[in-house]
């Protein structure tokens, strides 16, 4: 009997220092598991933030994006008028040519010695005599240009630049630029023909900094080529310029088409 109490009270002995183990080792994992869960939140309000911080970076990008279009038609438009204000500038500093002239006085001969006839002549010479390569008052004016190539996707606002001159009389149509300068006041006529190819897009004949004129080419359901021209007709001043370019409002949808099929092409004159 005795040792069957023994024996008892050493089972149960064991059976509470096992409990006591699974005990301590339970609140070792419990205290593991609230660490872990504590990094995990954490974590989880840290990538919260971070995606509310991309997202915020993704607007304000769409939104200098936006400013961005916005203000490029406005830089252009400036570079224009500061182009425009330059001409005018170098008009009023440089020299009129009508009034480079040059006198030729006559010698100082006494008019007693001096035979009638040789008198007249002497006279004659005093007069103004224009410098030579002044153009007269009615000289011609005109230009004919047309692109040598395609004008691949052109973006909004862009000058399209005719750079194969044809016919440049007065020396007003610049290649590089596209830009037509008036060489002196008057009525001039202007004429664009556009040419594209299942594609469509706007495009203004400007003066200076303002629209004069707008065509539309719409080739994109026709399966084949269109083309569209405009004709205007404007009051200008000497150095007042004349360029085409896309539409500042409508973005364009393809190329500008010039080939020996068909050329896209500027041109203008003088009227009168």
């Amino acid at each position: 009997m005795f040792v069957l109490l023994v024996v008892c009270l050493a089972i149960s002995y064991a059976f509470c220092d096992i409990s006591v183990a699974q005990e301590s080792e339970i609140s070792f994992l419990k205290d593991k598991f609230l660490q872990m869960q504590t990094i995990v939140t954490k974590q989880e309000n840290r990538i919260a933030y971070l995606e509310e911080t991309v997202l915020r970076q993704n607007t304000e990008i769409l939104n200098l994006n936006v400013e961005v279009s916005r203000l490029r038609p406005k830089i252009r438009t400036l570079e224009q008028s500061l182009y425009s204000l330059k001409n005018i500038l170098r008009r009023k500093t440089s020299p009129n040519p009508r009034n480079m002239v040059k006198c030729v006085t006559k010698p100082d001969i006494k008019q007693d010695h001096v035979p009638n006839s040789v008198h007249r002549r002497e006279i004659g010479k005093g007069k103004r005599i224009l410098l030579q390569g002044t153009p007269t008052v009615n000289s011609p004016i005109g230009f004919y240009a047309f692109l040598s190539q395609n004008e691949n996707n052109p973006g909004i606002h862009h000058t399209i630049i005719f750079d194969v001159k044809m016919t440049n009389v007065g020396d007003g149509y610049n290649s590089f630029s596209g830009m037509f300068t008036a060489p002196k006041d008057g009525l001039y006529a202007f004429a664009v023909s556009i040419i594209m190819i299942h594609e469509y897009a706007s495009y203004e004949l400007v003066k200076n900094n303002a629209v004069q004129g707008s065509l539309f080419v719409d080739a994109e359901h026709s399966g084949e080529w269109r083309s569209s021209s405009m004709t205007v007709v404007l009051s200008m001043f000497h150095g007042d310029v004349v360029f085409v370019r896309t539409s500042s409002s409508f973005t364009p949808h393809g190329s500008v088409h010039s080939s020996e099929d068909g050329r896209s092409s500027f041109a203008g004159w003088l009227i009168q």
